[in-house]
């Protein structure tokens, strides 16, 4: 059996809430590329990257919640890999950056254990509110190491996660970061590809 842990933003999702709130209500995409270049070169922590970005955004929750159910999807491959973890044994959890209700609003009927961030929804900026139990350096480091962990991700903040996995999905910014440092993963582009690559190894 293993333990499966899995990013939310734009690895469950085909785009990352937190960027299209920023782009659409927000600071918009020449301050969302802005942002990238600080975190890339170190000048600003992922967690400060998003509260910058959040700050912009001054809409309320129904109509951040209108647009991004009207312009953000789930992997139609994901609710079968629930199924397949959970008759195999295998624990699966989600550990986000993001916030928690975007999660409730998207996998909430899933029934799957997550950790996520809180967020006070104001017309003067949204504040995040990052839960430092909820990190994910925190949440994978006390996993314990009796099964193997697998990791599923995409993004920036999903580099933390890198030391803490024995066996490593990316794609996307995961994947270009892995590839230039010479970390060992497995790409993917649907939650199929995992449970294929997963059952690959398991036989």
């Amino acid at each position: 059996m293993l333990q499966v842990f899995c990013d939310f933003d734009g690895t469950i999702t085909n785009r990352d809430s937190i960027v299209f709130l920023t782009e659409f209500f927000g600071g918009g995409t020449r301050y969302r590329a802005d942002i990238l270049e600080a975190i890339k070169e170190g000048r600003l922590t992922v967690t400060e990257a998003i509260e910058r970005e959040l700050a912009t955004v001054k809409v309320s929750w129904e109509e951040a919640k209108a647009a991004l159910k009207a312009n953000i999807l789930v992997d139609t491959t994901f609710p079968n890999f629930v199924d397949w973890c959970h008759d195999r044994g295998h624990s699966l959890q989600i550990v986000s950056s993001g916030m928690k209700p975007i999660l409730d609003l998207f996998i909430g009927e899933l029934g799957i254990p997550f950790f996520a961030h809180s967020v006070e929804i104001s017309s003067q900026g949204w504040l995040y509110r990052r839960k430092p139990e909820h990190d994910k350096e925190v949440i994978l480091g006390a996993a314990g190491d009796e099964r193997s962990l697998v990791y599923i991700g995409d993004g920036t903040s999903d580099v933390a996660a890198i030391p803490y996995a024995d066996i490593l999905f990316a794609k996307s910014y995961l994947a270009g970061y892995c590839g230039l440092k010479g970390v060992q993963f497995f790409p993917y582009q649907t939650f199929d590809d995992v449970r294929r690559k997963l059952s690959e190894l398991a036989s």
